[in-house]
């Protein structure tokens, strides 16, 4: 039997209050409201994120064992050259880039059902990682990683547009660094038992991958694991903000309006820099330990210590991320990498390396999740959030297929050119990020002392303003 209190809920909220509402401006609710919305989140964050997070902890796994086997015995297994041993890393970073930014995937992702297409890039990438298993010698092993890494170009950058289909800005930044969390913990369990894994991931993959088929539910009007009361209410909020993925169709004029926003292309460079950083301890941390003169098989084991650090980063970052500014956080984490990293590429203490790897993992891993949710969180709506991500992440795989061939046998064993590359490139991130957060705060400023009234405009065109509405506030 209903409770009073459902019912009235659920009549308040059938209540048609678009009229009410102010894009870009958060709904207000009333108490018993914000408990509704409380328990149908819960129910959204247990359906979607535990399997997608399992899909990618998986798929990292996968795209990051090269290292491992590098330091392993494939350079003299498939008689790699300098060339192939290059390409064998760089190829997987120029297909993720070529099948998400200049073939956006994430635009296919709009037309077909979200399901559908998880199900299916999920399922065609565990066949690639099957083909590099029976490699044979350079060629098919870098033909099979430019398969894997076209058809995980569609996963990532599509799961941060999904989640903006179900998410409000404020919500979004622990969401999205939940997701992320599948990062350190593929890295701490996946170097240790890389040669444990082989020989199950593929199928385990595979079966995450027909399971997201029939679970993963596409649009948050469509939720029947969600009560009336709750799927209105949520809807109403989504609407609000950044619309309603269902109703948002896109088209080439906005299309073009998103390539053509500069603030995109700042995130696209932040992302740059930070992510190599993370690129480079994370697949190459194996290489870097093997340097410092331990054996294949022990710096396959120490690798992992930097996720061991980057999962305390990350799981600190999930209780802060709402209650500091994002560029004082990518400040704040940025310094901390930096300084990790520098310690072990020019200190002669083979301890005090160690040490300050893990200390660069904590600083490093969270970084992309927090740039990640920062350029989520301030898009304007969800086909640009879709679009954007797609760029943003393209654009910031970049240093992923073309650093890695600083790290090479034949620069080892300190790789200071392709060290020094990679702080650089950390450090100007860094630095774009906290003039990018002292911009937003002027915008704000400028829009709160120049109100200006757009509720004489359609709504449809009021939408495609996106983050250029005057309502829209950045967040810092």
């Amino acid at each position: 039997m209903r409770s009073k209190h459902e019912t009235d809920a659920e009549n308040v909220s059938n209540i048609d209050y678009s009229k009410f509402d102010k894009i870009n401006v958060a709904v207000v609710l009333t108490g018993e409201e914000k408990e509704i919305v409380i328990e149908g989140v819960k129910k959204i964050d247990l359906r979607i994120v535990p399997l997608l997070c399992a899909i990618y902890i998986l798929s990292l796994i996968d795209r990051s064992n090269i290292g491992a086997a590098l330091v392993n015995g494939l350079r003299k297994e498939l008689k790699l050259t300098t060339s192939e041993e290059g390409n064998a890393t760089t190829i997987f970073y120029i297909l993720y880039i070529v099948f998400e930014g200049i073939i956006p995937a994430n635009i296919i992702l709009k037309k077909v059902r979200p399901h559908i297409w998880f199900g299916l890039i999920g399922s065609l990438w565990s066949i690639s990682c099957i083909g590099m298993a029976f490699a044979k010698n350079g060629t098919t092993f870098v033909i099979a990683r430019a398969f894997l890494g076209a058809f995980e170009a569609g996963f990532a950058p599509g799961v941060v547009g999904y989640l903006n289909y179900w998410y409000t800005r404020s919500e979004i930044g622990v969401r999205t660094t939940l997701f992320f969390l599948a990062v350190p913990v593929s890295g701490v369990i996946g170097g240790p038992l890389s040669a444990a894994l082989a020989s199950t991931n593929n199928n385990n993959l595979h079966a995450l991958c027909i399971t997201a088929y029939f679970f993963i539910i596409d649009f948050p009007d469509e939720a029947t694991f969600l009560t009336n009361v709750q799927r209105n209410i949520i809807v109403r909020r989504l609407k609000a903000e950044q619309g309603i993925a269902s109703e948002t169709k896109g088209s080439l004029k906005e299309l073009v309006s998103i390539v053509l926003d500069w603030k995109v292309y700042s995130f696209s460079l932040i992302i740059m820099g930070l992510n190599n950083l993370a690129i480079i301890l994370g697949v190459f941390g194996a290489v870097l330990i093997n340097g410092m003169g331990f054996s294949g098989i022990k710096s396959t084991y120490l690798a992992s210590i930097a996720s061991v650090g980057g999962l305390f980063g990350v799981i600190l970052l999930i209780f802060l991320i709402n209650k500091i500014s994002y560029w004082k956080l990518i400040l704040g984490y940025g310094i901390v990498a930096v300084s990790g990293y520098s310690i072990v590429v020019f200190s002669k203490s083979i301890v005090l390396r160690l040490i300050f790897y893990v200390i660069a993992g904590f600083g490093s891993v969270p970084l992309l999740p927090l740039t990640l949710s920062w350029s989520s969180a301030n898009q304007g709506g969800v086909y640009k959030s879709l679009i954007a991500s797609a760029i943003i992440i393209s654009f910031g795989t970049v240093g992923g297929a073309t650093v890695p061939r600083l790290f090479v046998a034949k620069y080892a064993p300190d790789y200071t050119t392709g060290s020094i590359v990679t702080l650089a490139g950390a450090g100007i991130s860094v630095v774009l990020s906290v003039l990018l957060g002292l911009y937003f705060k002027y915008e704000n400023k400028r829009r709160d002392e120049n109100p200006v009234d757009l509720s004489h405009i359609p709504e449809d065109e009021q939408r495609q303003l996106t983050n250029s509405h005057p309502n829209f506030r950045f967040r810092t």
